[in-house]
């Protein structure tokens, strides 16, 4: 249980692995944005992006999403004073300039008309240059707004990567020096001058500052609240932690506990080293338990084989079989039955190479994969019935419990950037969802009758008791691995193994041959995208293809 334990949690870790989505290996060195405001209310952007490239470029991209209200016009691209090509798909620029390992530095220069909003009291420049769509990290970033004349500011602040970045020069001018920059985050900017700045804009007949300066005080109460609860959940989170830990060793050394008790009594029980379970269930459903669960033809093979040896099925040729008998106490062997000679043969007498004739016709597809499927489900149900797994414990049900609170507490550290405490949780999380879905302990007989059959699985059949050799040697067919050997005692004569093996690679060719017309494989993809998360709906992001 252990090592499957660990090799699930490894497997599923893989999930919370991000994926790189930006067509070429890159670093965005620094990025330097200049936004210019005109006495009309338009903004005359430049930016310098120096990118570190670590392998074959052709250029890099530049999503520029407008605010509403906003058009941006006029994108240019140069290097070094040359002018660059540029292609644009939507809201995204190309601009193309190819090399191999290099660190360059494009200029782009546009401008936002209307970009500055003029009302009654003041003048605002309200903008996203970059939102969470952005794919890019940006190791160094600044934003610096300058006013069309040396004015005074009446306001400035920054929104989530902006907030409490902004330094304010005598006159007017407002850097916003943001530093490392995650991709996925936003980082509105805002800067308000009297209105009286911007003469030749379009006016509002409402004031705005009062309404700013609120907002201001708003996120600066938000962020405090914020911040005093990382610290609340931060001072926490160690004992959550060894809360946790604590119900997850318990859980899996009870488990253990329990998994010892079980072995003691199958020793108890025991009888004789030779048993194979022949009475305890039916031979498919001994493969379905064995086998995780899992069916293939083999087992249909093994389990058509096993009514030849009961003389309900009589075999002709190597190819070709009589239904003797349709008498038998056997849901699973009645649909067996159902399905190879009522539909498949239309009669009693079956030739492996019916298989694929059937098959083949693409109106009979389907109905062969539903009665394979419930030829499946039949033996399910009688593995159910025998009870030999506890499917309800008090352990499972404590799994699942600590894996809601597992999850709830990941979610509110990854909300409050706690890394080192969420990852903790991911592992916890992990670790209840797996032991809730597959703790299903093993009852006495449930051990004993794996512990019996296991050496069947990859060793040969010299410890089979006397008329035990034809089921076991059937068991790894259904298994698919077949380890008899000439001098196995457990038959009567070589011919007698060799008998079935022969009959059962005839019809494993035969159900294989059928599966290729009947195996059905599908492929689908989609995407989406939308509009800029910044305000108003700007934003945009950087790249490199």
């Amino acid at each position: 249980m252990m090592k499957k334990l660990i090799g699930w949690m490894l497997a599923l870790l893989v999930l919370f692995i991000p994926l790189q989505t930006s067509a070429v290996e890159l670093t965005i060195e620094e990025t330097n944005i200049n936004a210019d405001l005109k006495k009309n209310g338009d903004v005359h952007v430049t930016e310098a992006h120096t990118y570190t490239f670590h392998e074959d470029f052709n250029g890099i991209t530049r999503t520029l999403l407008p605010k509403e209200g906003t058009t941006i016009t006029n994108v240019q691209a140069e290097e070094k004073g040359q002018e660059l090509r540029i292609e644009q798909e939507d809201h995204t620029y190309k601009v193309f300039r190819d090399g191999n390992d290099e660190t360059i530095t494009i200029n782009l220069s546009y401008t936002i008309q209307d970009g500055v909003e003029v009302f009654t009291d003041a003048a605002q420049f309200y903008y996203a240059f970059f939102d969470e769509s952005n794919e890019s990290d940006y190791e160094q970033m600044s934003i610096t707004v300058a006013p069309p004349e040396k004015a005074e500011v009446s306001a400035a602040y920054g929104e989530d990567s902006a907030y409490q970045t902004e330094t304010i020069q005598e006159d007017g001018v407002v850097t916003f020096n943001m530093g490392y920059v995650n991709s996925g985050t936003n980082g509105n900017i805002r800067v308000a001058y009297p209105a009286d700045v911007f003469p030749e804009a379009e006016a509002s007949d409402t004031a705005i500052l009062s309404s700013i300066q609120n907002q201001k005080q708003e996120l600066d109460e938000t962020v405090a609240a914020r911040q005093e609860a990382v610290n609340n959940w931060k001072s926490s989170a160690p004992y959550l932690i060894t809360v946790t830990a604590a119900a997850a060793v318990l859980l899996l050394g009870t488990g253990l506990i329990n998994r010892s008790a079980v072995r003691q009594e199958t020793q108890r029980q025991k009888v004789g080293n030779g048993f194979f379970p022949t009475e305890e269930m039916s031979l498919p459903a001994l493969i379905y338990f064995t086998n995780h669960g899992q069916l293939t033809h083999s087992a249909v093979t093994a389990s058509l084989l096993h009514m030849i040896d009961k003389g309900s099925i009589r075999q002709h040729s190597e190819e070709e079989f009589e239904l003797v008998s349709r008498e038998t106490d056997a849901p699973h062997e009645k649909q067996l039955i159902t399905w190879l000679f009522d539909d498949i043969a239309e009669g009693n007498l079956l030739h492996i190479n019916d298989l694929e004739t059937y098959a083949e016709k693409e109106k009979n597809q389907e109905r062969y994969r539903l009665a394979f499927q419930k030829w499946k489900e039949i033996v399910r149900w009688e593995y159910q019935s025998l009870k030999l797994r506890k499917e309800k414990t008090w352990q499972r049900w404590t799994a699942l419990g600590m894996t809601f609170v597992s999850l709830t507490l990941t979610i509110i550290f990854g909300y409050y950037t706690l890394i080192p405490s969420m990852s903790a949780m991911i592992v916890f999380s992990l670790f209840f969802i797996i032991f809730s879905a597959g703790y299903r302990p093993l009852t006495a007989r449930g051990y004993r009758i794996r512990v019996h059959t296991e050496p069947y699985k990859t060793g040969r059949l010299q410890n089979v008791e006397n008329g035990d050799g034809v089921p076991a040697l059937l068991y790894q067919i259904g298994f698919g691995k077949q380890k008899w050997q000439t001098g196995d005692p457990a038959f009567s004569s070589p011919n007698q193994a060799a008998f079935f093996l022969i009959l059962a690679a005839n019809l494993d060719s035969g159900f294989e041959r059928a599966d290729t017309h009947t195996a059905v494989s599908a492929a689908s993809s989609s995407g989406t995208s939308g509009g800029g998360a910044g305000v108003g709906g700007g934003g945009g992001g950087s790249g490199g293809f």
